[in-house]
């Protein structure tokens, strides 16, 4: 390099340094960390940055004498740049379910309320954008969001930069020392100046993850299409992972109007004299823990291990999720909690199967506050206990749910301290034989190819799509990306709430769990487990949730819907202000979204 070449690149790699030191610290010190290694030749470069007498950068691999671009890496950014486009195909993320509806289907569901359909604020909004703004027959105007999945020396981010001036960019990079090169010839900092930079460097799983989520995060509302550029050294393993994660967004699997009903529905049960279980009451005692617990969930690995269940169910508390009731009743093995979380008719085609409900009766009911009562009214009411989620009405005792059932069982057991817990058909994995994502009693039970999708969809594809992670017995067992996420979603569960002297034994034959103790059924040793005497181990529970718990809000809890209401109210006045505000063009229009949104997110910190 000539030595005004050599200045310049040192100055552009100080210049993003120090940008680094100021907005990614995280970052920052990777790349100082490296660069002392370096220095003090702990580390042996494997790339050398150098420029070619055809005037331009390139980078040679020191081991293996080949280039990175072997061509101008001008022109490669060049035609980088021109292969990007504003169509609504070609390297593209769908943040959304394609729908399609009727215009009268679009005015029919707009007349219901939120809370008896999930379409009715969106089906009108659905309807005009499919007219008018259809996937193949428009181009989009601008591109908000962008992700680049591979660096280089990121010439080519500088001219795709030029053509779109997006509002935030998402730079992916795996290898360290290469982007540390493309600090001496990409002014990241100067893109700063007019866009939003997140970077994921040399990162691992969960942390890129977080970083993914933080990138979707920022102007949210700009997410509907993101398109992308991966350059072809780098591998498509980001991709998929972007795509699978873009299709569990909460937004997704539980929009606002699950949401408004799980905040409802709470009250009306309290209206009806139903018992509200404080959970905080357990962080003092764990009354129950002495007993091992069985959890029963509906996998495959269920249907697999009945004759042993039937022959060792009376050693253990049994805790059972709904779609497995009418099997239960049908061996004539009586579960002592049931568990149930889902606010909608899933559950009913499991319920409506059951023949004599009162067979449960000495069952205690742990059942979510998104419950419907026509599923709660089948129970005996003095057995039903609900637990709060997102609306804490209860002040002081604690609120809990998550994504799935099992989930859900295996965390209010933690939450009850139960020292010995064993986890069956808890798979979140296909079977792994015919593919079924159920065990055969449950309603939804359905096969699946046992082949692991590879495809870069542009749609969201969540419950279908086929991945291998590691298994609980198996080195890797197939699943879906929903399946995952609820694994993920079990294992943060048992970080947060596993007690040190907890034991987890998974005995299913799907995935691993973390903190779990693989344990195969056939090897178990129960002789020394004492029959547990059921009728005795009701009274005891049933005792015990009666003294955890209340049928009523007090005074002070009354006088707390006050201001939860007033904010409710100052959202509303935002959101119609924005309504009857003129938006005369799309740039205006943006702003009054982003003036919109910045008033929503100003909450009260007494306000839950």
């Amino acid at each position: 390099m000539t030595d005004q070449i050599t200045q310049t690149a040192i100055a552009t790699f100080n210049a993003n340094l120090q940008f680094l030191q100021q907005n990614n610290p995280t970052l920052y010190d990777k790349i100082n960390s490296l660069n002392l290694a370096i220095e003090k030749g702990y580390h042996t470069e494997r790339y050398s940055l150098e420029y070619r007498e055809e005037g331009y950068f390139d980078v040679l691999e020191i081991e293996s004498g080949t280039w990175l671009y072997g061509s101008d890496s001008r022109k490669h950014a060049e035609l980088a740049a021109r292969s990007i486009d504003f169509s609504k195909e070609g390297n593209l993320f769908e943040t959304f379910y394609n729908i399609d509806i009727s215009k009268e289907a679009s005015e029919l569901i707009s007349k219901q309320d939120v809370t008896q359909s999930n379409l009715a604020g969106s089906a009108g909004l659905i309807y005009y954008s499919n007219t008018y703004a259809s996937k193949k027959n428009t181009t989009m105007k601008k591109l908000y969001k962008f992700i680049f999945l591979g660096t280089g020396l990121g010439l080519h981010i500088t001219e795709i930069h030029k053509k779109l001036h997006s509002y935030v960019y998402f730079i992916i990079e795996d290898d360290l020392e290469l982007f540390r090169l493309s600090l001496f010839v990409t002014d990241y900092h100067k893109i700063a100046e007019t866009s939003t930079l997140f970077f994921s460097i040399f990162e691992n799983d969960s942390e890129f993850e977080l970083s993914l989520e933080r990138f979707l995060f920022e102007y949210f509302f700009f997410n509907h299409y993101i398109k992308f550029f991966n350059i072809l050294s780098h591998s498509d393993k980001k991709l998929r992972t972007i795509q699978h994660f873009i299709a569990g967004q909460n937004y997704l699997t539980f929009n606002y109007s699950p949401l408004i009903i799980s905040t409802l529905r709470p009250l009306e049960h309290l209206r009806n004299g139903y018992r509200f279980l404080n959970l905080k009451a357990f962080d003092q005692n764990g009354p129950l823990s002495d007993k091992p617990a069985l959890l029963l969930a509906a996998g495959p690995s269920f249907q697999k291990h009945i004759p042993w269940l039937q022959e060792n169910h009376s050693k253990f508390i049994i805790v059972s999720v709904p779609p497995l009731l009418s099997k239960l009743e049908e061996l004539g093995i009586k579960p002592d909690i049931i568990t149930h979380l889902d606010g909608f008719d899933f559950a009913l085609p499991h319920i409506t199967k059951i023949k004599d409900f009162s067979f449960f009766d000495n069952a205690i009911a742990l059942f979510g506050a998104f419950t419907q009562s026509r599923i709660a009214d089948r129970f005996k009411k003095e057995n039903i206990y609900f637990i709060e989620g997102p609306s804490a009405y209860k002040e002081g005792f604690g609120r809990f749910t998550t994504t799935n059932v099992g989930a859900y069982s295996l965390g209010l057991l933690l939450i009850c301290k139960i020292k010995n817990i064993y986890l069956l058909g808890l798979d979140f994995a296909l079977d792994q034989e015919s593919g079924h994502t159920h065990s055969q009693m449950h309603s939804y039970s359905a096969p699946k190819e046992l082949k692991e999708s590879t495809d870069i969809a542009e749609a969201v594809q969540y419950t279908n799509t086929v991945i291998k992670i590691k298994g609980n017995f198996a080195d890797e067992v197939f699943t879906t990306v929903a399946y995952n996420d609820m694994r993920k979603g079990c294992n943060t569960l048992i970080e947060a709430l596993k007690a040190a002297e907890t034991n987890l034994y998974n005995l299913s034959d799907g995935a691993y769990i973390n903190d779990t103790i693989p344990t195969n059924i056939d090897d178990m040793v129960l002789s020394t487990y004492p029959f547990i005497d059921k009728k005795a181990l009701f009274t005891d529970m049933q005792a015990v949730f009666d003294s955890y718990s209340e049928t009523y809000l007090k005074p002070s809890e009354v006088d707390a819907l006050e201001p939860r209401i007033l904010y409710c109210s100052k959202l509303i006045a935002i959101m119609d202000t924005h309504l009857h505000t003129p938006h005369p063009t799309l740039d205006q229009f943006n702003i009054n979204l982003l003036t919109m949104f910045r008033d929503l997110f100003t909450e009260p910190e007494d306000i839950d």
